[in-house]
């Protein structure tokens, strides 16, 4: 995969976006850490954080769901 600022990485610029309390309170269906995972279950992801049910506690801000979606469109780079 490209290193292209276009291209959006899980480590640098997907994972960051979970905080320990999303990662707690999905624990129960997978990691939110967890590359492979987050990858796995990327169109429900997306689904849930652009309709604002996930995370629970507050909406992600527009930025942060066009960033996740470029990530999965990109091709879902580690």
């Amino acid at each position: 995969m490209s290193n292209s600022p276009d291209v959006p990485s899980f480590a640098q610029d997907i994972k960051p976006l979970f905080r320990d309390i999303d990662r707690s309170s999905m624990d129960f269906v997978f990691d939110l850490w967890d590359y492979q995972e987050v990858k796995d279950h990327a169109q429900d992801i997306l689904e849930r954080v652009s309709d604002g049910t996930m995370p629970c506690d507050e909406q992600w801000p527009q930025e942060r769901i066009e960033l996740f979606r470029r990530w999965i469109e990109t091709g879902m780079s580690a």
